[in-house]
């Protein structure tokens, strides 16, 4: 495997730094599926700033499916290949009502129908990541459009990761852009008051580990947001 070329970080907005540095590595195919990442320490010592920094970024790249996390073992690349760029093929300019609603679709089914496995693999580290998504959920206000549904879509996307399937991971990844606008344009036509209550519900079935009440509530959450939006005046293109 080559030494892959990771630069000292010097300014500003560290822990984004890190993140953007280490995502383009993955994307770039210096790490391969499979590989196992430097430790923290040694992250630490190559970029030259702190563990907080580091932590926070291997974080994120955990939780949008880039990296997988093993217990005593390390971190790992879950997938870098070319496919996972494939989103900027999906045309996301101009998503009417329907492609919304499609996309939609696609989620309570895929979603709900995973939710046994995510049963079977939740960790306690899960539900603290979950967990700390709902609180900064709640933080937001219904103006904060890119942030509510960046956080939202973070924590519909932990818990295909938590499935543990990478097929799903993977098309999550090529789907990415085409979810995200369509998120966003959920948000600005309901705002965020019915994702904050959903998320906390879930979470706190999944705290139970009660399989039914987690997939009722999942199910809820996405055919209500699938009945609002139906009834919501969007513009044509948007």
């Amino acid at each position: 495997m080559d030494i892959a070329p990771i630069k000292s970080i010097k300014s500003e907005k560290i822990q984004d730094q890190v993140y953007e540095q280490l995502k383009t590595l993955l994307l770039e195919g210096h790490w391969k599926a499979g590989d196992k990442l430097p430790s923290e320490a040694e992250l630490c010592r190559m970029t030259g700033v702190s563990r907080v920094s580091v932590r926070a970024a291997l974080k994120s790249l955990t939780a949008q499916g880039f990296l997988v996390s093993k217990q005593g073992e390390g971190t790992f690349v879950v997938d870098v290949s070319v496919d996972m760029n494939m989103d900027l093929l999906v045309p996301i300019i101009g998503l009417d009502k329907k492609s919304i609603l499609e996309v939609l679709e696609y989620r309570k089914i895929l979603e709900v129908g995973i939710v046994p496995q995510i049963l079977q693999n939740l960790t306690e580290e899960d539900l603290t990541y979950l967990d700390e998504n709902v609180r900064s959920m709640e933080k937001l206000t219904d103006d904060q459009i890119e942030s509510n549904a960046e956080i939202d879509l973070a924590f519909h996307r932990k818990l295909c990761i938590i499935a543990g399937n990478s097929l799903i991971i993977k098309v999550n990844h090529i789907l990415g852009r085409l979810f995200r606008k369509s998120m966003e344009d959920v948000v600005l036509a309901l705002g965020n008051r019915r994702g904050r209550t959903y998320h906390r519900k879930i979470l706190e079935a999944l705290k139970q580990r009660d399989l039914a009440q987690t997939e009722s509530i999942l199910s809820d959450h996405l055919r209500e947001t699938i009945e609002c939006v139906r009834e919501a005046k969007l513009p044509p293109h948007g």
